[in-house]
């Protein structure tokens, strides 16, 4: 069990000594912005910039190393579908589709009890159990004979994965201030695109060098490699993650640093962890972060699917060959991890979250119009506009920015629209693809295209609406405010 509230009453109890902690507030000078554009803890107090590099340390490198093989999993199966598995194991009509959506479900099942749970259990059982329980699964992947066992095992590996990514950014939230947050959320996410790229290479060479190898076709040999690689993450996770700083036991932290991270978390305005209660839920769902922002994010990840078909396309023209058809889609995951960098230095140096988000929308719109229109489109505008498509997914992790910093004050809030955000979203996009995408219209998908052009204009707006009540609420507190000193 989580021990944050006894924590909570020690803190409110002792009096805090004086902290390290940097002002940001202070007058910065043009050196010190120049370091903060590279990285933001040149300019900190040694003491910090110390805690700050063993967080680092071990929570980016098992959130980055564990999502990395997630995607990397995520992704085979589109590879491994267009080089043997359609063929080996006799999938017809829309059951590749239905591969997608047996995991999705799993993942929206898992997603918003894991995080409730997880306002009682720790975080670094919690999560690394799972991790081990994903493994075991992908391994099974490796033996199926049929379609409908390779159902059971999406479904379980989606079931394991939707405990992951809420929790991440949980940690993160707990863990980070203002002028940090946004760098490590999209080097986190980044590093899910570096497994998308990879996969394409991947099953390129294990298509030349594995296929047959032991009796086992080469996409088979995929999935083997996804449960080598993630299996010590999975161990790596008991030791890294360190919970939260109100309840953190890691033996790589010292009391003075466990000390410093909660002055540095009060300093930011963030809540001590509350653990769920139904008052707790009935006050979260009373807000309106709940319902727009999980609506924004539903809209977002259903939009996300028009870039995933590229290879579709590839294959149909009878041009390529295998190698080509994996590979050369990985270029749109070049971008996403080219522009999700971006996304984050610029975020977190200039402070700004939405506008990078409406960008990043406008782009995608861009792309989508084109792919919904198709007919007269030049061949290199549909081969850019895929490659385009990498621009929008970048902002998911500046968004969930967002949510952890306006729900900052609300511990219970902030891990339930977490949550909600993820699992909402992927419950309708289980079954929107096999509407919209159903793979027996590709590659021209005219109604999946013009759906995700809609839904992009339904997520501006509502991000739009987001952004009004938030500003909305700063000037009503404003006047509070003013008014309490008048």
């Amino acid at each position: 069990m989580s021990g944050g509230d006894k924590s909570s009453a020690l803190v409110e109890q002792t009096p805090v000594p004086p902290s390290p902690v940097t002002d940001p507030a202070e007058p910065v000078s043009l050196r010190k912005r120049l370091q903060r554009v590279l990285w933001d803890t040149f300019d900190y107090s040694p003491e910090e910039r110390r805690l700050l590099f063993k967080i680092d340390f071990f929570i980016l490198t098992w959130a980055s190393f564990s999502y990395f093989s997630k995607n990397l999993n995520q992704n085979n199966l589109s590879n491994a579908y267009v080089s043997g598995m359609k063929e080996e194991l006799n999938v017809v009509g829309n059951q590749y589709q239905t591969f997608t959506t047996m995991w999705t479900i799993g993942y929206v099942i898992s997603q918003i009890p894991s995080q409730m749970i997880c306002t009682r259990v720790r975080l670094s059982l919690w999560c690394p159990s799972w991790e081990c329980l994903w493994v075991i699964v992908t391994f099974a992947s490796a033996s199926v004979k049929t379609p409908y066992q390779l159902y059971a095992c999406r479904f379980l590996v989606g079931l394991a994965e939707g405990t992951f990514y809420p929790a991440v950014h949980t940690v993160l939230g707990g863990w980070y201030t203002k002028r940090e947050l946004a760098k490590r959320a999209c080097i986190f996410f980044g590093s899910a695109f570096v497994g998308s790229m990879f996969s394409g290479y991947l099953q390129a060479a294990l298509y030349t060098g594995m296929n047959g190898v032991h009796g086992l076709s080469g996409w088979r040999w995929l999935f083997i490699f996804d449960g080598v690689i993630t299996f010590p993450m999975a161990l790596w996770g008991y030791l890294a993650l360190p919970d939260l700083p109100s309840n953190t036991r890691v033996p790589w932290l010292k009391a003075e640093e466990k000390e410093l991270a909660l002055q540095r978390m009060q300093k930011a305005g963030k809540s001590l962890d509350e653990p769920i209660t139904w008052s707790g839920m009935k006050r979260v769902l009373s807000k309106w972060h709940f319902w727009v922002y999980t609506a924004y994010y539903t809209f977002f990840i259903c939009s996300e699917n028009i870039g995933g078909y590229m290879n579709l396309w590839l294959k149909s023209l009878n041009r390529y060959s295998v190698s080509q058809i994996n590979t050369y889609p990985t270029v749109t995951n070049a971008v996403t991890i080219l522009s999700s960098l971006v996304y984050g230095w610029t975020s977190d140096l200039f402070q700004i979250r939405y506008p990078i988000v409406f960008f990043s929308l406008t782009v995608c719109f861009f792309a989508a119009m084109n792919l919904a229109i198709w007919d007269g489109v030049p061949f290199g505008l549909k081969w850019a506009s895929y490659y385009l498509t990498g621009f929008a997914q970048g902002s998911g992790p500046v968004f969930l920015t967002m949510v952890n910093e306006i729900c900052a004050g609300d511990s219970l809030e902030r891990k339930i629209i977490l949550g909600s955000t993820n699992s909402i979203a992927y419950a309708f996009n289980a079954w929107i693809p096999l509407i919209s995408y159903n793979t027996n219209y590709a590659p021209r998908f005219l109604v999946g295209n013009s759906v995700t052009v809609g839904l992009i204009i339904c997520a501006a707006m509502t991000l739009g609406l987001a952004v009004y009540l938030q500003q909305r609420d700063e000037r009503r507190q404003q006047q509070q405010r003013n008014a309490s000193q008048a």
